[in-house]
């Protein structure tokens, strides 16, 4: 890959995400690093000018004209789609954290920039990275399970009583925050079971509150998708560590990940015929797709901008929308 600024420098739209630190290892790792920082805090901006060394950009005008690769949204919910359209508009590729933007219709609105602009615009959904859940897709894919009936993903960790998510923040602000704790790991759940699975039809969502902060922390949602199957989403901030299961069932077969391991068990058969492990999860890889498509290369996991709105359509016809 070149060295030129155009091709290995990018656009830091917003500090704000706490995986922003994630992405930032695994952009160095391939060589890119930051140029330029916009950030509505200005102490944040110019402190991540300083740990960059990066130019700071005072206004989102500033972009046109930018001689960057691309731009990577880390700013607050609320701000997703302004920061993404003014990227779009200045004629960039975009990474943009999750959700892809605070509501349903801004998130559409964006897909839609994207696609006339025909420029990447890639949200990180990182569960497409993940050796263990790209294999369960194929599986699937494969008809190793027949037709699918029943699903059920668990995304929890336990940062609403650790030390390493900051929850007095941004983060519970109902205003720039758009969606609760359940959303903040559920989006990932409900991302890799449409990939899978195809498009959620319909469903219902209940949430609640563990830690008194103004928006709740964990929850549950009973899925129906259009091809038939039934599906359960349970996220959080409050489990005791972090967790990720999954069950698939299906007329041929069954696919059960849990403890970090994953299984492939066909109907009738007394123990499974395939197993493989979960590799650790690691949020920043949700750029790698990004990245590799930068650069001209194959990029497997990049998520569509029409997939990522779907995500919070989804959302909000669960009712989770928070403003």
């Amino acid at each position: 890959m070149d060295n030129d600024m155009n091709i290995s420098t990018l656009a830091l739209l917003g500090g704000a995400h706490v995986h922003l630190p994630d992405h930032l290892q695994q952009m160095k790792a391939r060589g890119f690093r930051v140029g330029y920082v916009h950030d509505r805090d200005p102490d944040r901006r110019d402190r991540l000018c300083a740990e960059l060394d990066a130019k700071p950009l005072a206004t989102l005008d500033a972009l046109q004209g930018l001689q960057t690769a691309g731009a990577v949204v880390c700013s607050e919910t609320a701000h997703h789609a302004i920061d993404i359209g003014a990227a779009l508009s200045a004629g960039l590729p975009v990474f943009s954290e999750k959700p892809l933007a605070g509501s349903a219709r801004d998130a559409e609105a964006v897909a839609q920039h994207s696609a006339k602009a025909e420029a990447i615009l890639h949200t990180a959904y990182f569960f497409r990275t993940v050796p263990a859940l790209r294999k369960a897709k194929g599986w699937v894919s494969e008809g190793r399970l027949g037709e699918v009936r029943s699903a059920r993903m668990l995304f929890n960790h336990d940062g609403g009583y650790a030390d390493w998510l900051n929850l007095d923040s941004w983060m519970t602000d109902p205003e720039l925050a758009c969606y609760d704790g359940f959303v903040d790991e559920a989006v990932h759940a409900i991302d890799a079971l449409q990939w899978i699975l195809g498009p959620i039809r319909e469903g219902h969502a209940g949430t609640g509150n563990a830690l008194g902060w103004p928006l709740n922390d964990h929850g549950a949602a009973i899925l129906r998708f259009a091809s038939g199957a039934t599906g359960v989403v349970e996220a959080g901030w409050t489990d005791t560590r972090m967790r990720l299961e999954l069950d698939l069932v299906g007329d041929a077969g069954a696919i059960s990940l849990k403890e970090g391991e994953m299984t492939l068990t066909p109907r009738g058969a007394e123990s499974p015929t395939e197993r493989m492990g979960l590799d650790p999860l690691d949020a920043g890889t949700g750029i790698l797709p990004f990245l590799s498509a930068l650069e001209g290369r194959a990029a497997p996991g990049l998520v569509s901008a029409a997939e990522a709105a779907r995500v919070n359509r989804v959302l909000n016809d669960l009712g989770l929308r928070l403003n």
